[in-house]
């Protein structure tokens, strides 16, 4: 479909020709990156999905293979009053980011049905309430939608993964203020280059090995947070062009330099922007970056 230009467009550039002004923005005429638009829509709301649409990359979630997701129980059987409590453990689902020994569990039970796909970029969610007490029924019904209810990532995503020094040998309290400090947004933004790059190198690289020969391909599971802890060493720096990008860290990635996605030994990993991954080798040409980031790292390079 061709895009129709409105005729003001024209109007102020051909005004700001006269007077000697900049260009400007005209990026608002470019056509969306397709991946770009999905994830646009899909942080508009919640969705259910089929468990053939989750698969799980290392300790990834992705939703039809291509984007990182959160997982959550929306019918979870909890009152109003439990879902508005702030305690970490109080009775109301958690969220979860990683393909962790819960959802394991649940899958085999035949209970993976029960998960909505999210990727609101905050930690509140719409979740239906269960109520118990005759008054409160009579008020709101046995069960009624509640929006922006604060929920908490699973302690079993946080553990198996050891993001941000999570660990089961912390006290409880440190442990609570581990989850109490998750930010999805933050998450996201850091883990999605990997989903990205992982996607096209499974591609690219399915037709390399036989059977005999294949290497490891999946990440580990402590991965996530090897590549955040390296990232920030370098004060998201790019360590080729120098890049900045700490204000843009989905577009900072960690590269295996042998390919082996779980040989993390720091002499393997290189942190590189976007770009400079891009061209690192022929294997990663065809690399998927989108416009956003990758005007980003032209604009902001030394």
């Amino acid at each position: 479909m061709k895009l129709k230009i409105p005729d003001t467009f024209y109007q102020i550039r051909n005004l700001r020709e006269r007077i000697g002004a900049s260009e400007g923005d005209e990026s608002f005429l470019e056509k969306m990156d397709p991946l770009e638009e999905i994830v646009i829509k899909l942080e508009e709301g919640e969705i259910q999905v089929e468990r053939n649409e989750i698969v799980s990359h290392g300790p990834f979630l992705l939703f039809k293979g291509e984007i990182l997701a959160i997982l959550y129980i929306y019918d979870y059987r909890a009152t109003q009053e439990d879902l508005l409590s702030e305690s970490v453990d109080k009775k109301a689902p958690k969220f979860h980011f990683s393909w962790c020994r819960t959802l394991q569990e649940m899958d085999k039970k035949g209970k993976f049905a029960r998960y909505i796909f999210s990727r609101k970029k905050v930690n509140r969610f719409k979740v239906q309430a269960t109520e118990r007490d005759p008054i409160m029924i009579r008020k709101l019904g046995e069960h009624h939608e509640m929006e922006d209810v604060l929920l908490y990532a699973c302690k079993n995503c946080l553990n198996e993964t050891g993001y941000k020094g999570y660990s089961k040998d912390l006290s409880a309290q440190e442990k609570n203020e581990k989850v109490k400090s998750f930010k999805i947004d933050e998450f996201l933004s850091e883990n999605e280059a990997t989903v990205m790059t992982s996607k096209f190198y499974l591609e690219s690289q399915r037709v390399k090995f036989s059977d005999e020969t294949v290497q490891p391909m999946i990440y580990s599971n402590d991965f996530p947070e090897i590549s955040r802890k390296l990232r920030e060493e370098h004060s998201w720096t790019c360590s080729k062009c120098k890049v900045d990008m700490s204000n843009m860290r989905a577009g900072l990635h960690t590269h295996h330099r042998n390919g082996v996605k779980n040989d993390n030994s720091r002499n393997n990993l290189q942190v590189l922007c976007a770009l400079c991954h891009q061209s690192i080798d022929e294997f990663h040409k065809n690399m998927h970056v989108s416009r956003k980031i990758s005007n980003f790292i032209i604009s902001n390079r030394p």
